[in-house]
């Protein structure tokens, strides 16, 4: 399986203007369901129901359960912090299990917000609103595309201030190969639903 560490170019845009990263597929714009704000770059959407993340800034890899983890299709394969992220992250890597597949979250930094992605959308090799999970405005943001390739990565607003940053792999054996965008929005939703229940 192609690995590569799961930072997400992404995530390089916005903190640095550059980057390398990986790919979604095509989603439906929500624009009509995601009230904009005027304060917020680029005009992204306004985050009603902000989340507090504090206690998995500080334990990144709580923000899915073992449960969740079988649930999802990686039975067994535990989270490991990834502290070259640039802000609190853990990857999941099931590659060399029989579901082919890793993904990852990162906490982006104070003041990289979804504001922050809209503001930079034109530095993206595709940029596309998702369906909101649970109430937070989501978008998938590709310094390179390769939904081709099974990858994906997805940005969902935590607040108006704060975002993260939700990636994912897969190889051809992967249940989400031929829609990588749907793999990383599950577990999104997962972590969210871990988010909203609070720390563990």
């Amino acid at each position: 399986m192609r690995i590569r560490t799961i930072v997400a170019g992404a995530a390089l845009v916005l903190l640095a203007g550059c980057g390398t990263g990986s790919g979604g597929t095509t989603g439906t714009p929500t624009t009509a369901t995601q009230p904009t704000s005027a304060g917020n770059s680029g005009g992204a959407p306004k985050v009603s129901n902000p989340l507090t993340l504090t206690a998995f800034e500080a334990a990144p890899c709580t923000v899915v359960s073992a449960a969740q983890l079988t649930a999802y299709g990686l039975p067994g394969v535990t989270g490991s912090v990834n502290s070259g992220a640039p802000g609190p992250a853990c990857k999941w890597s099931g590659a060399l299990t029989a579901a082919e597949m890793s993904t990852g979250m990162v906490i982006l930094p104070a003041g990289t917000s979804l504001g922050t992605t809209y503001g930079k959308k034109g530095s993206y090799a595709a940029f596309e609103e998702r369906p909101a999970i649970q109430g937070h405005p989501a978008v998938v943001a590709l310094v390179a595309d390769e939904r081709k390739d099974g990858d994906c990565d997805i940005i969902v607003g935590a607040s108006d201030e704060r975002a993260i940053l939700f990636t994912f792999q897969s190889d051809e054996k992967s249940k989400y190969f031929a829609d990588p965008c749907a793999g990383v929005t599950e577990f999104a939703n997962l972590a969210i639903t871990t988010i909203k229940a609070g720390a563990k």
